[in-house]
Order: structure tokens, then sequence, then C-alpha cells
């Protein structure tokens, strides 16, 4: 009965929502197109369902940033873009190129498979070591809210993140940018794309390279510990003939960074690392100090990271035959302290290989009329590799070679093959209703060998599950539709050196609106939702190890009930608004009575717990202001505002962070003829927050970079 009334809640302020928006305007006849005023938003095309279709006309929770607004928002990594983004949050760990992410209350485990498909140029990269890279030469980012297993399957639990590159064009273009800020941040990007057979054969190549000394200090050592030295190319071909597309592109990743600079969490003197003294007071996880980490080594990382793709699409009479096949492959090594003090003791050498292979085949109706279909198969194999050593510091702490892992030596191999089939069907059943259907089932065939000092085990698993979804979408008049959903989604099992953990399913509900108001001036978009979650995966540290061990238990039963508000306008042909507001209330509803991992004792004290790394709300503003300076410069002005709300790192609710602001802002004067300079600031309140907090085991957590900012130049043609 409450989940029953607190969706009942969400749904009854969206329908307000919806009634005071169709207040706003006169219905307008079906026929007519709608007017458009002089300064009206433009009309954006997605893909984000596989097909071009017009954002405000996708019965789906969608949030797009063109590259425009990537370009003025300053957005260079997935930190950046999740800022604008309500119900996205994300979480760094220590290895360089790895997040975390969290969209509509459902997290990640480390360990375990992402909650949300992310997905490059219709390639999917079914891993979280892929997730963290810089964003170059992008055209757009449609971000999918609710599961899209029905398209994306297994993964896209919690929803998807499209990500679109430029593609090469037949006109001769190019850019480039550089940028330095504090911390002696060097970036420099650029890219050049034209033709080789003009009206056929187009070529795109992209270049970038990052340094940075760093932000945060090691108060032992005295120096900055988060440092970077990277370099990345892409290389584009396009052909483009009457009926045939094909597009190969390439792209390499290297660098070397820093590593595990964590800071020593508070302990209640007998090293329970639950940040509670040894007086038994609550110290705050987001009170890092200065921030200062105290390790005596400095953590580095040396990463490299490759991928390869061909898309084919084949238009015939009425269908188009779309072939992506891909291959991604990551490397990073990494070597750090291991107690996380000043004191000489123990030190970790890490390795994580990860390689998958994807292949995709689709056919797609291209005809016009009222029923639309899609269907197609999927194949993925992936290889991950793990090894992990922990040992005594050697006389040489950095001397890899002299480690003997006297404390842990760890190995885990994971072989998956994933084949799936999927099938959608779109029917106007009037030329204001229209139905919508699909389904995917994914089979997963996973093999695991696993050892602890040296003890090895192999096991096998198979995991699979059909994902229907439902949708009947309305079209009141041409400015106002409504949607109802119903949807399935689902993140296989897996292995970790503790073990196997279980597949986990969510049955999604959703209510939403989409409307363009005052001549194409405003959009204004919502959906209310609530989730009943089932086996949820969450991270769980075994502290009947030797030594304690992270792995992934999984929790019966879940609920989440949230919605999802989203504003854009153009109030005059200087200014452009957008605001939105996520949230999200995640709560265990029931749990194994004799979990694994789990002492027995704290079972009854989960039940009614918060989800962990859940922000109870997101809010974001930004605006631009454009003033022209004469006949071919204008001064851009663009500031953007975020709020996350409070969260739990773990699942028993003990260590929590606060409510956290973010302010980010640039300032450029750009010229008609391509060239820009202005000066740019992130984070410019100064804002603390522990990313990663390992509150057994080591006790330790992770800071935030503190405030950041700089100049930057660029020209385009």
């Amino acid at each position: 009965m409450t989940t029953l009334r607190t969706t009942g809640t969400w749904g009854s302020l969206l329908a307000s929502t919806i009634l005071a928006a169709g207040a706003m305007v006169a219905p307008p006849s079906i026929a007519a197109e709608p007017e458009k005023a002089a300064w009206a938003m433009d009309e954006i095309v997605v893909t984000s369902r596989k097909r071009e279709e017009r954002l405000q006309e996708v019965p789906d929770s969608v949030v797009v940033l063109t590259s425009q607004q990537l370009e003025v928002s300053n957005v260079n990594g997935l930190r950046d873009f999740v800022n604008l983004t309500p119900n996205l949050f994300v979480r760094d760990t220590f290895r360089s190129n790895e997040s975390f992410l969290t969209m509509r209350g459902i997290s990640s485990a480390q360990g375990a498979l992402p909650p949300v498909a992310f997905v490059v140029d219709g390639v999917q990269y079914g891993s979280n070591d892929f997730i963290n890279q810089d964003l170059i030469d992008v055209e757009r980012i449609e971000v999918l809210r609710g599961p899209q297993g029905a398209l994306y399957g297994q993964g896209a639990i919690a929803g998807a993140i499209n990500i679109v590159t430029k593609d090469p064009t037949n006109d001769f273009e190019g850019f480039g940018k550089v940028s330095y800020g504090r911390g002696d941040t060097l970036r420099v990007a650029g890219a050049l794309s034209g033709p080789l057979v003009e009206d056929q054969l187009y070529a795109r190549v992209t270049g970038y390279y990052k340094y940075s000394n760093g932000l945060i200090h090691n108060n032992y050592l005295d120096k900055k510990v988060d440092g970077i030295d990277q370099w990345s190319g892409r290389g584009q071909l396009y052909y483009k003939g009457e009926s045939l597309k094909i597009r190969l592109q390439g792209g390499y990743t290297r660098g070397t960074g820093s590593c595990c600079f964590l800071d020593k969490a508070p302990h209640d003197g007998n090293f329970n690392y639950n940040f509670i003294d040894a007086n038994g007071n609550y110290v705050s996880v987001d009170d890092v100090t200065n921030p200062g980490t105290m390790t005596n080594i400095e953590g580095k990382t040396w990463d490299r990271l490759s991928n390869l793709s061909l898309k084919t699409d084949y238009d015939f009479d009425g269908v188009t035959v779309t072939s992506i096949s891909g291959y991604n492959h990551v490397y990073q090594h990494a070597y750090a302290d291991a107690d996380y003090t000043s004191a000489s003791a123990v030190v970790q050498d890490l390795t994580f290989k990860t390689n998958v292979y994807n292949q995709e085949l689709r056919f797609t109706s291209n005809s016009d009329g009222a029923f639309h279909w899609m269907f197609g198969g999927y194949y993925q194999k992936r290889k991950e590799n793990q090894h992990i050593l922990v040992g005594n510091e050697p006389a040489d702490p950095y001397d890899m070679d002299s480690l003997v892992p006297n404390v842990l030596n760890s190995d885990l191999h994971i072989r998956s093959k994933l084949w799936a089939l999927f099938a959608t069907a779109d029917y106007d059943i009037t030329d204001k209703l229209t139905f919508t259907v699909a389904g995917r089932y994914d089979h997963d065939a996973q093999d695991s060998v696993d050892s602890i000092n040296p003890l090895a085990t192999a096991k096998s698993a198979t995991f699979k599950k059909f994902q229907p979804k439902a949708v009947v979408s309305y079209d009141w008049n041409d400015s106002i539709m409504t949607y109802i959903s119903y949807a399935q989604g689902f993140r296989p099992g897996g292995y970790t050196v503790t073990g196997q953990f279980d597949n986990e399913v969510t049955k999604n509900y959703e209510i939403g609106f989409k409307s363009t108001l005052l001549d194409g001036m405003l959009t204004l978009n919502g959906a209310a939702y609530h989730i009943d979650y089932y086996n949820q995966q969450i991270s769980f540290v075994d502290m009947n190890s030797t030594p304690p061990i992270r792995g992934v238990i999984n929790v019966a039963r879940s609920r989440v009930d949230g919605m999802e508000l989203e504003l854009a306008a153009n109030p005059s042909e200087k200014l452009q608004v957008s605001a939105g507001l996520g949230v999200s209330d995640s709560v265990a509803l029931e749990i194994d009575p004799n979990p694994p991992l789990v002492p027995v004792a704290a079972v009854n004290s989960i039940i009614g717990n918060k989800s962990p790394l859940v922000p109870s709300f997101t809010f974001n503003l930004a605006a631009t202001w454009t003033e022209p300076m004469g006949d071919s410069l204008d001064l851009v002005i663009h500031g953007n505002y975020r709020r996350e709300g409070s969260f739990y790192h773990t699942l028993n609710n003990v260590i929590k962070s606060g409510a956290h602001n973010y302010i980010n802002g640039k300032v450029a004067l750009e010229s008609d003829s391509g060239w820009s300079v202005g000066v740019y600031g992130k984070n410019l309140l100064g804002s603390r927050v522990a990313l990663y907090v390992s509150p057994t085991f080591t006790g330790n957590r992770m800071p935030n970079q503190p405030a950041s900012y700089g100049v930057e130049a660029s020209f385009k043609f």
C-alpha cells in the first residue's frame, strides 16, 4: 500500500504538470504545423531507439546534449555531462579509466557489469573500464533513462548512454583547441575532415593530448598526486553510395597517471573504519583534510585502450539492413600503497585486461505508413583478467619486480559468450494514438577461474532473460504528447574472487509527457516511475576472508520511486536556459536470511535502508547569454549549477555524504570567422566529497578534485 501511495503522489504531480502545460497553449489544428518564434529552439533528431526520430516524439525519458551545448558548457568528460543530466550520478574509483554510474536509483556494484549500457557509434562497450574517457569531436550525447533491455539487452537495466561522434564530411573542415589551467593542466585537441573522393568517400582524423601535474596534494610526500599524461587518436573512413553506407573507424588511447590517491578513514580505536572516532563522534566522510592524502608512495597507472568498428547500412526497397562489428580492448597496470598511510608497510600491484567483441545485425523498415518494425540479432564475446598482488613493501618501494605477494595473490579470469534476439514494432492506431511493443532475449554463458593464495576454483553459469517493453502514447495536439509504459530490465550475475552472484531484474512502470510550447521557445518534459527490483547487486566486503576481500551480494527485493522534470527555453534571442530535477528513493525491502558475506546480525538492520550510492535528488540549472560585440564578435557567458542530494556509501547506512553544490562557468569571445578565446572554471565553490569509500578492509576514501580554472583558445573552419 505504501508503494501505491508513493507512486500515486508522483503521478498526481506529473498529471498536474501536464494540465498546466496544456493550459499554456491553445490546441492547434492537427493538420497544421505549429508556428515557430524567431528564436525557437532547433529541432533535435536522435537515434537512441536505433532509428532516426525527433526527440519530442520519443515516448521515453531522454536527455540530449548537442555539440553546441557540449562546447558552450565546456564538457570534456563523463562527469561534465553528468552534471547536466537529472537522475544521473557518477562515482570515480581508484582506477583512472573506471567510473561507476547510478541512474534512477540503480547503482553500479564493484565487480559487476554496469547498470547503464554505454554505446559509442552503435557499439556497446560492456564494461566499466571503458566509461571514463575524454569526449572529443562529439556530435551529441543521448541519455535514455529507464530500462532499455528490449533494445540494448543486459546491462541496460537502468538506461543507456548513446554517444555519437561527428561523421566525416564531404566539405573540408576542422578545428583546433588548446587550454591551460590550474595544476599545469594542458589540453590540446583537433580534428580534420574532408573528401578523399568527392561525394563518395570521406575521411576524418581526431587527436587529443592531456597533461596535468594534478590538484590533490599529498601532505606526506608534499606533492600533487593526481597527475596525468595521456594522448588519444581516432580515424574514420565513410563511404556513401546510393544505397550503401560504410563507416570504418578505429581509436587508440595511451597514457600514464596517478593512482589510488586515497585518504585514510577515521576508526573507532579498534580499527573498524566506520568514520566514528575513538570518542564515539561521527566524522564526516567528506571532511577530507586539505584534501590531503598521506601515503608514502605515489601510485602510478599505465593505460592502453583501443577500439575498432565497422558499420554497414544497405537500403533495400522498404527495409534497411544494418551490420555493426566492434572490438574494444583495455589494459591497465597500477602500482600503489596498500595500507594508505605514511608507514612503509604494504603495497599492491594490480593488472586488469578486458577484451570485448560485438556483432549486431538488424533489419529496419524504412517506408511510410502506420506500421514500423525492426528485428535483429546480437553476439558478444567478453574476456576479463584481473591479477592482484599485495605484499610487504620492498626496500625500494617502486621496485615492482621485487614485490613478494605474502598478503594476497589473487587471479580472476572470466569468459562470457552472449547471444540475443530482439524485435520492436510501432503501430499508429489513429493519427494520435500509437502502440509500441518490443522485446529481447539474452543468453549469457559465463566461465570463471579464480585463485586466492593460490587455491584455484573453476565455475560456470548461464544467465538468461526475456526483456519486454510496451508503450502507449497519445498526441493531444501538435504540442503535447503523453505516454505510459511497462518494461523489464536485466543485469546478469557474475563472479568475483569471493564467488558467484545472481542476476538482477527490474519491472518498471512509468508515465510521462513531452511538450513544446510558446511557439517553440519552451520545452517541458516529465516522467514518474515505480520500479520493483529483484536480486539487487550490491558491493560488500567479506570480513571472514584473510585478508578481507570485496565481492557482490544480492538483496532479494527492493523498490525505487522517482520522477524527472526538465525545462529548456529561449526567452529571447540572446538567452538560453535549462533546468532539470530528478528524484529517486531506493529502499531495500527483503534480504536472504542467511546471505553470503553478510554477518547474520546485520541482516535485520539492512531492511528498510536506502540503497548505496543513490542521491536523494539531483537538480541542475544552466544559462547562456550571447551579447553581440559588433558585426562579427559575440561575448558568450555560460554558467551551470548542480546540486546533488545526500547519499549513503554502504548498505548498512552508516557512512553518509551530505548534499553538495557545484558551479561551473565559461566566458568566451567568439568570432564569426571561427576563432574564440575565453576563460573557464569548474567546481568554483571548491566543494569536497568522497568519491570512493572503503569503510572496511583498508579503510580509505578518495577525494574529488578542488576548484580548477584556466584559459582556452580555439579555431574552426
